[in-house]
């Protein structure tokens, strides 16, 4: 059984979903653990370099907003929040590359992973914001 410090996790149709949007990534059946940790317990450290190509002067501000506009979402699910957080790049002129690799940072703890709003809706709406607040405070 696997615990977590999230809702409970250990879910049939939670880990259905989750082996669903990694398998094209597992060679082996070892690789799943590895592929996909972050659904199951948030990430403690992250990736050196990715954080500093990733995470500039100007991200932990542009993150606090994400998480306005996340905290804002009323149906999370990965649809939705890209809708919203694509206006929202539009409206504020940001460019993916200073939102995206940074919150899939937040999240993942590294840049790889499956579509970055699928892991949001799996997490859900508190998880999100709470990894966030974590990068912020440790990045």
């Amino acid at each position: 059984e696997i615990t977590s410090s999230l809702t409970p996790r250990n879910d049939k149709s939670y880990i259905s979903k989750v082996i669903g949007l990694i398998k094209e990534r597992a060679t082996f059946v070892s690789d799943f653990w590895e592929l996909s940790r972050f659904f199951f317990t948030a990430p403690t450290e992250y990736n050196a370099k990715a954080s500093k190509k990733q995470w500039k002067e100007t991200t932990p501000q542009i993150m606090k907003d994400l998480i306005v506009v996340l905290g804002s979402i009323e149906d999370f699910t990965s649809q939705n929040i890209e809708t919203i957080v694509k206006e929202w790049l539009t409206e504020n002129e940001l460019g993916f590359g200073k939102v995206m690799p940074p919150f899939r940072l937040a999240l993942v703890g590294a840049m790889s992973g499956p579509h970055l709003f699928d892991i949001s809706e799996m997490i859900g709406k508190e998880e999100t914001i709470k990894r966030i607040e974590t990068a912020i405070e440790k990045l």
